[in-house]
């Protein structure tokens, strides 16, 4: 148990880390979470078993909360994350993204505990991508929510090579596609699956040929708290298990023995294909607990 250890998680109700966010409860660490409720949050999970702070991470009242509570680790995960709708609010986004990336770097600077700061990025920074990106590659993002996540990748480099303080305390993450319980229906498996419950047609952006790299949420935690404790770069969360739109419907349909209705439609600024390079976390010692298969299964079981 880390019961001495302090940790803050932004972004601790969303899909993905409310699950961290339990993980190190669970763990023993006094944990803050700092998070601003919005659209696919679970505040549910707010028992009473970690601080809360109902804040927005690009407000400049954050830095004063981080600085005081001195943590030992900063996980920062807090972003506007829907693609759709930073194409839609692109001046927003960017401004909410990047000022939020800007306040938690700055802050962790000056803190006299920190261990170590792990930025939360995507696999859509690369943009399109012809072959399995390493994380050492030039970055492509080619809408405005990839793009202020690369805004993030660069302000971790800039802030570990520019102070002292942060020399050899960050790491980032950008992982795949993430699927399982909690997701809302903005996602592609969660429309799949709202689809199937209530019948409902699903859109299908460039006929279905769209390729992405799938994970099950459960086996995030362990992977970030590998790399909270032992990574000291970049490191691609993906177990290279990918497929079309129209090969993911597929392998629904085949789980769950139910059609999915479709229809066409289109998205500006979408990426064909997203592949990553897994070699580095696998090295770093990774042991997934789901494959895709298994998640799915899993997931789809509660139909």
């Amino acid at each position: 148990m880390k019961k001495n250890e302090k940790i803050i998680i932004t972004g601790g109700l969303g899909f993905i880390f409310s699950y961290v966010t339990e993980y190190y409860v669970a763990q023993g660490y006094d944990v803050v979470v700092i998070d601003n409720q919005t659209e696919g949050s679970h505040p549910e999970i707010i028992d009473g078993s970690f601080h809360y702070y109902n804040l927005d991470v690009a407000e400049p009242s954050v830095m004063k909360i981080i600085e005081e509570y001195n943590p030992d680790y900063i996980i920062h995960a807090a972003a506007i994350s829907d693609v759709d709708y930073s194409i839609r609010n692109p001046y927003q986004t960017l401004q909410k993204n990047i000022m939020g990336n800007l306040n938690i770097f700055e802050a962790a600077r000056h803190l006299t505990n920190l261990k170590k700061i792990v930025y939360v990025s995507t696999d859509e920074v690369y943009g399109e991508c012809e072959h399995l990106k390493r994380e050492d590659e030039i970055i492509f993002p080619k809408n405005p929510y990839s793009c202020s996540k690369a805004v993030g990748s660069l302000f971790r480099i800039a802030f570990e090579s520019t102070f002292s303080e942060l020399k050899d305390k960050t790491a980032e993450t950008r992982f795949c596609n993430v699927f399982g319980p909690r997701q809302d229906s903005r996602k592609i498996l969660p429309a799949i699956k709202e689809g199937l419950e209530k019948g409902k047609s699903l859109p299908l952006h460039s006929e279905g040929k769209g390729y992405r790299e799938y994970i099950y949420v459960k086996n995030i935690p362990e992977a970030v708290d590998l790399i909270l404790h032992n990574g000291n770069r970049t490191y691609n969360l993906t177990l290279n298990e990918g497929f079309t739109v129209s090969e993911l419907i597929n392998k629904v349909e085949k789980v769950s023995g139910k059609k999915i209705m479709t229809h066409p439609t289109d998205r500006p600024g979408m990426d064909l294909k997203y592949q990553m390079d897994n070699s580095r976390i696998m090295e770093l010692g990774w042991k997934p607990l789901y494959s895709f298969e298994q998640g799915l299964t899993e997931y789809l079981g509660e139909l």
